[in-house]
């Protein structure tokens, strides 16, 4: 039998939203129980007997997690980003003039980009919630995919021809955004997921500094050999994803089938992992009206309204400046790059080694670009440096999503509510997108005064919904201790979520939210 002393633990750990990074939880009645690679799959769907494991085993393990799963999951948002933005870049050097584009036409190349991932990003967490044992594969064939879609685009001729390619060019990326939330879940513990949130979401940065690198060796020649260098680099790393990215613990090949279950054990006490990929509707209705998913659709359709401003119209309006098309790209892309970066390795560091700050410091990260957006707006075309300062005091504003991302993989249990969860939100984000390269009005270029609105007002509710979210959770985590307190039952209850598929709403008892 387990000790109440072993329950008691586990339970207190719970309740403050972390346990101890290098705590190992080693349970009394804990039993060796290695398999062999034919009945991985079996001891991965049954999930229930816990193994006997020490710290040292447990770090070799999580290790290896960072060294080979990180990187790819990195990897792929650098080339998402890289493959997505290829327009700004080619804006400068001949693509709308050689597509004929006029209007607001460049305007929707971007929002039906994130028409496409907005429809996707509902079909993917589907997908992969249905058929969780191939997961990898899932990954691997969509960057496959997106990289033949922008090997092809420079075929395009026309609006008609090179709106398709973003449509579906969206529609397959889309996978990025609502997976890498589950799998950051189902491979690292509650207190390691901000920081390699913040890393995998640090592809954007670092694909935004070496594309506009690469961008300038590149930018004498036509806009088509963006995307046929960009995407042969995509179609590559397509191939090294399809052999090293697992579905799940079972066929990690790089991991012996000790560490797979060493692996699995590391995450129990997450309670955000189930083996159970059954769909269950009333964890579908329950993710519809739970708070936080309110909170988390408006802080990713606020936080992705301005992202428009980097990914699609920087080098536009950075030449709007008084600089040439080749400065621009370096200009507008590698100090900005660094300065994202730098941001998130900063802040996730800290968010991973302090306890329950996460909203707070996403206030924190959206006040730079508050008095960057009001610069832009504010001083005059002449100003150029005072402009160029309020255009690189905007980028600290990713953070903010890529500390809510963390959260959202740490505060939501049951696969279905899970998966619901992650596939509004996204599609929260992608609505975000949709509306946000409409407010750059090409009569008003290179000064968009209405986008620089936008940009403010968004900046400010980014600081107001971070506090309200903060405040719900301590509401939330103290009713859940008071009624703990008159009703008891914790203990029975720590012992029976272990794997299974109840909600964070049912595991009232052992279940806090992370603030």
């Amino acid at each position: 039998m387990t000790s109440t002393r072993d329950i008691s633990a586990t339970k207190q750990s719970i309740e403050s939203g972390n346990m101890d990074k290098d705590e190992v939880h080693v349970p009394s009645n804990h039993v060796e129980n290695i398999t062999d690679d034919q009945d991985m799959d079996k001891a991965h769907i049954s999930g229930s007997t816990e193994i006997l494991y020490t710290e040292e085993e447990a770090a070799r393990v999580k290790r290896k997690i960072d060294f080979v799963i990180l990187p790819l999951l990195c990897g792929c948002y650098i080339f998402s980003f890289l493959d997505k933005t290829l327009i700004n870049y080619s804006s400068i050097f001949g693509l709308k003039e050689s597509l004929n584009l006029h209007g607001t036409q460049f305007s929707w190349l971007g929002s039906i980009f994130y028409i496409g991932y907005m429809i996707g990003s509902i079909a993917w967490a589907k997908i992969v919630h249905q058929w969780p044992q191939h997961t990898g594969k899932l990954i691997a064939a969509a960057v496959f995919a997106w990289s033949s879609i922008v090997l092809l685009t420079p075929l395009c001729f026309n609006f008609a021809g090179i709106m398709a390619a973003r449509f579906f060019l969206g529609l397959v990326e889309s996978i990025i955004g609502p997976v890498f939330v589950i799998v950051t879940s189902n491979w690292w513990t509650r207190p390691e997921q901000a920081f390699r949130t913040a890393f995998w979401l640090g592809g954007t940065p670092i694909g935004n500094f070496f594309g506009g690198i690469l961008s300038y060796g590149l930018g004498s020649t036509t806009w088509k050999i963006f995307f046929l260098f960009f995407g042969s680099f995509s179609f590559v790393f397509a191939l090294i994803l399809a052999y090293l990215m697992p579905d799940n613990y079972a066929n990690a090949r790089w991991l012996t089938p000790r560490e797979r279950e060493v692996a699995r054990d590391r995450v129990r006490d997450n309670q955000t992992v189930s083996t159970d990929n059954h769909w269950k509707w009333p964890q579908f209705w329950e993710a519809l009206r739970d708070p936080q998913t309110i909170f988390f659709f408006v802080t990713a359709v606020g936080n992705t309204m301005p992202s428009t401003f980097a990914s699609q119209f920087s080098s536009q309006i950075v030449k709007g400046f008084g600089f040439s098309a080749l400065q621009t790209t370096v200009i507008s892309a590698c100090p900005a790059a660094v300065i994202q970066l730098a941001t998130f390795l900063i802040f996730s560091y800290i968010a991973s080694h302090r306890n329950n700050i996460r909203l707070l410091l996403s206030v924190l990260v959206s006040i730079p670009p508050l008095i960057g957006a009001s610069l832009l707006h504010a001083l005059p075309e002449s100003n150029r440096a005072g402009r160029l300062a309020g255009y690189y005091l905007t980028y600290t504003h990713t953070m903010s999503f890529t500390l809510s991302t963390g959260l959202m993989a740490s505060n939501y249990a049951g696969n279905t509510k899970k998966s619901t969860a992650s596939g509004i939100i996204f599609a929260g984000w992608a609505a975000g997108l949709i509306a946000g390269p409409q407010f750059f009005l090409d009569s008003q270029a290179p000064i968009y005064d209405l986008a620089f609105r936008m940009l403010m007002g968004c900046y400010a509710l980014m600081i107001i919904v971070p506090i309200l979210q903060y405040l719900w959770y301590k509401h939330e985590n103290n009713r859940r201790d008071e009624r703990l307190t008159r009703e008891g039952g914790g203990e029975d209850e720590v012992l029976r979520t272990e794997f299974s598929d109840k909600t964070d709403f049912e595991r009232w008892q052992t279940f806090r939210y992370t603030l």
